[in-house]
């Protein structure tokens, strides 16, 4: 089996369906699992905004023609990008000293499936995540796993979470003809594990690429984004970037929990400018976020 899906050759000069068919006659047979997102979990979205938005749909996925190829999604076909934590959308958005950005926080309505993405022992490896043991309830999904299976799987991971360079975006287009064919329902997937009765499925669940640590990323399709509710959101200045310490600080400059017919209804008052103020850091082996005064505030497990 090839150690690799496609070449570099290849990505750059095949098209995503040329791609997907290469693909589906090498995962006939192929069986996959299925992650369950319950009610009440909370995910974390971040969007460049110069100005402070409005509308909720200024939080959410993007118009069809500013909807750019990314990492599950072709050009013009939106997607709603999410993290489970907070601190994963800074890295996974690459921000930038004097960056502004909404963050917004989401809460799953109703129960989502999502296909599971990435979560082979070797992905999980590259990107610097935390022992296996921590991570079998989800990577470990599909029993008596063929090695032909194991195999692919282990293919399939290391390719959706590639770490795309700036001027290299042409390789997602193998990450989205993986995705892509996870919902083809013309010659889908044939075998499927511990999935649900019904065949809609939601997005796809994976690592953060960016982030090291317990954290995961989902690629929602817009039609199921109705199965969120917007709870807050902040509207931050990224202040300062230490790459050499993988370190944030960032300015809450304002704030909102209420929303009204779609609009968001900022909070007039704000507390002390060293209560809004953030610096999320890697320190031994965690991440840890303080507030203006140093004080801990959030701690996330790193590897």
């Amino acid at each position: 089996m090839r150690s690799a899906l496609f070449s570099d050759t290849e990505l750059r000069n095949k098209s995503i369906d040329a791609l997907k068919r290469r693909l589906r006659s090498r995962l006939a047979g192929y069986r996959l699992a299925f992650k369950d997102i319950k009610v009440g979990n909370l995910v974390y979205r971040g969007v460049f905004w110069h100005d402070r938005p409005n509308k909720i749909d200024q939080l959410s996925y993007p118009p069809a023609d500013k909807a750019k190829l990314n990492r599950a999604n072709r050009p013009s076909q939106p997607m709603f990008y999410c993290s489970v934590g907070a601190p994963a959308v800074f890295y996974e958005l690459h921000a930038k000293q004097g960056d502004r950005i909404a963050l917004s926080q989401w809460e799953v309505a109703e129960p989502l499936w999502m296909h599971n993405l990435g979560y082979h022992e070797a992905a999980l490896a590259k990107l610097g995540a935390p022992e296996i043991a921590m991570r079998t309830g989800i990577y470990d999904l599909i029993p008596n796993e063929t090695r032909k299976n194991a195999k692919l799987r282990r293919l399939l991971s290391l390719a959706f979470t590639e770490d795309i360079r700036t001027g290299r975006e042409y390789r997602y287009k193998q990450s989205v003809a993986i995705n892509e064919l996870l919902f083809d329902k013309a010659e889908p997937i044939p075998i499927k594990v511990g999935g649900p009765k019904s065949p809609r499925v939601a997005g796809t669940v994976y690592p953060t690429v960016q982030m090291r640590g317990v954290a995961d990323n989902m690629a929602i399709w817009p039609e199921f984004v109705t199965s969120l509710r917007i709870k807050s959101v902040r509207y931050v200045l990224v202040e300062e970037v230490d790459e050499a310490n993988f370190a944030y600080t960032f300015l809450t400059l304002a704030y909102a929990s209420a929303f009204s017919d779609r609009y968001i209804i900022w909070q007039d008052n704000l507390v002390p400018e060293h209560e809004r103020r953030s610096r999320i850091a890697l320190e031994a082996d965690e991440w840890v976020l303080r507030d203006g005064l140093n004080n801990i505030y959030d701690r996330h497990a790193a590897r």
